[in-house]
């Protein structure tokens, strides 16, 4: 088993989704580490699928393009797929192919703060609420 500091922010890693139900993201593939390195030192993980398969242009604006290198640890033109957090066991995770660079690590942190909302204003946070009363 890798050890604490393998599971840092950024890392990529060989991880088994199944079982999957319903639309979830399927079988053995990559994905990348999207938790902070101090909370991985718990024995879950959250983590980003990586496809090696074109993005339907609607998801365009959501993925992050990754191409092959010696650090990343992948072997064809990938993608990450930027709405689909998924926290884990880290038994799931298979082993570690490499890492991210830090441009990468900042377009992924800022599709997750918009797609969780968490630059919301407080306006907008009781407009968002008001939608369900």
């Amino acid at each position: 088993m890798a050890t604490s500091r393998n599971y840092r922010l950024g890392s990529i890693w060989l991880v088994n989704f199944d079982p999957s139900i319903g639309t979830e993201i399927r079988k053995t593939r990559p994905a990348m580490i999207i938790s902070g390195t101090l909370f991985n030192q718990r024995r879950k993980v959250t983590v980003l699928p990586i496809t090696s398969s074109s993005p339907d242009s609607r998801l365009l604006p959501v993925v992050v393009a990754l191409e092959p290198d010696g650090i990343n640890g992948l072997t064809t033109d990938s993608f990450i797929i930027c709405i689909d957090p998924m926290t884990f066991d880290k038994q799931r995770l298979v082993k570690q192919l490499g890492m991210s660079n830090a441009d990468q690590i900042r377009q992924v942190q800022t599709i997750l703060r918009s797609y969780l909302e968490l630059d919301i204003k407080n306006s907008d946070l009781e407009d968002s609420l008001d939608l369900f009363n």
